[in-house]
């Protein structure tokens, strides 16, 4: 998750914050879970104690660990498009305060020299400190909403990890959308962002099209192929592939090829990728929905599920920023 996030574009520092804590904590990751687990139960033991001694030390530390989370685990809570966390981290540092005001009172001589004055500006300050928590939560959500980096880490966990991959692509000879012939090795020299999907699928599917836009125009550059394969056995015409582009915009992406042909050759394309396609009706077809990065050799480096997933109909997930990593890590890796 933190390497993902150290990807989508922040201040270097951070991004480098970010990878380096990812590294040690795929190498250590029972430890540094054992730690977020602990370290907040010996705090809250120490607070509920009410020993002045241990809730000075308990305070520190969970200070420390609060901001690691919020820079380390959350990226701000907005950087790396999650917006969901601002709420949690600095807000509890700010409840942690309080209690520990709270327990540590105030010698009773201070109190009685307290001023009207100065209890009306304590409860002033309380009021802006309360308005500014609603802000502290609500801000970096609504900076997140407007990120075009959307939400990639929901996405991974959707998507599932992305394993190392290295073997040959399996080759394939289709026809794209204008019924001009593509074959794989006529890619080659290019980073492919390859799919498959059904032109007319239109309940339980991925929302392909808006991704590979939004992969488009995180690229930039004319390094990158973004293919698609057609995933039915009966809409699969150049025309029906033509209209699926129009309808979705993808008819003005450049570097977009949407490849068919005829039933033999996509089952066997289908086959050398894993991806099964059933049809039920005549019409729908039932299949798997995966992604493969293909390098400039034409290896398979990556591939992922662009499945949105059971019970993620209302966190409609971009997968657009996993694209388009998948595919910056692949230029990298071939020294582009």
């Amino acid at each position: 998750m933190t390497q993902s996030m150290s990807l989508t574009p922040q201040p270097g520092f951070l991004s480098g914050w970010l990878f380096a804590f990812g590294a040690f904590d795929e190498a250590h990751g029972f430890a540094v879970n054992m730690v977020a687990v602990v370290t907040p139960a010996l705090v809250g033991a120490a607070f509920l104690g009410g020993r002045p001694r241990l809730i000075r030390l308990a305070f520190p530390a969970l200070v420390v660990l609060c901001l690691a989370d919020c820079v380390l685990v959350q990226d701000l809570g907005f950087l790396g498009g999650l917006g969901t966390d601002p709420n949690s981290m600095i807000p509890l540092l700010l409840l942690a305060g309080a209690g520990y005001l709270a327990l540590l009172h105030v010698p009773r001589t201070a109190q009685a020299a307290a001023t009207t004055p100065a209890r009306t500006l304590s409860r002033s300050v309380a009021a802006v400190g309360g308005v500014a928590l609603i802000v502290l939560g609500a801000a970096p959500m609504a900076v997140a909403q407007a990120s075009p980096n959307a939400d990639p880490i929901l996405a991974r966990s959707i998507a599932g990890p992305a394993v190392p991959l290295d073997y040959p692509a399996p080759a394939f000879a289709l026809t794209d959308q204008y019924g001009r012939t593509v074959t794989l090795a006529s890619l080659r020299g290019r980073v492919v962002l390859l799919s498959f999907f059904d032109p007319v699928c239109s309940a339980g599917c991925p929302p392909i099209g808006p991704e590979f836009r939004k992969a488009a125009a995180l690229l930039g550059g004319d390094q990158v192929e973004l293919v698609g394969i057609v995933l039915s056995p009966v809409y699969r015409p150049v025309g029906t592939l033509r209209a699926f582009d129009r309808r979705e915009g993808l008819d003005r992406v450049p570097g977009w090829l949407y490849l068919t042909g005829t039933l033999t050759e996509l089952r066997q394309v289908w086959h050398g990728y894993g991806i099964t396609a059933q049809d039920l009706t005549g019409a729908v077809a039932l299949h798997t929905e995966e992604a493969y990065v293909i390098d400039a050799a034409g290896r398979v480096r990556q591939k992922f599920s662009t499945s949105p997933g059971p019970g993620t109909a209302a966190i409609r997930s971009s997968f657009a920023v996993l694209f388009a990593n998948a595919a910056r890590q692949a230029l990298i890796g071939s020294g582009r």
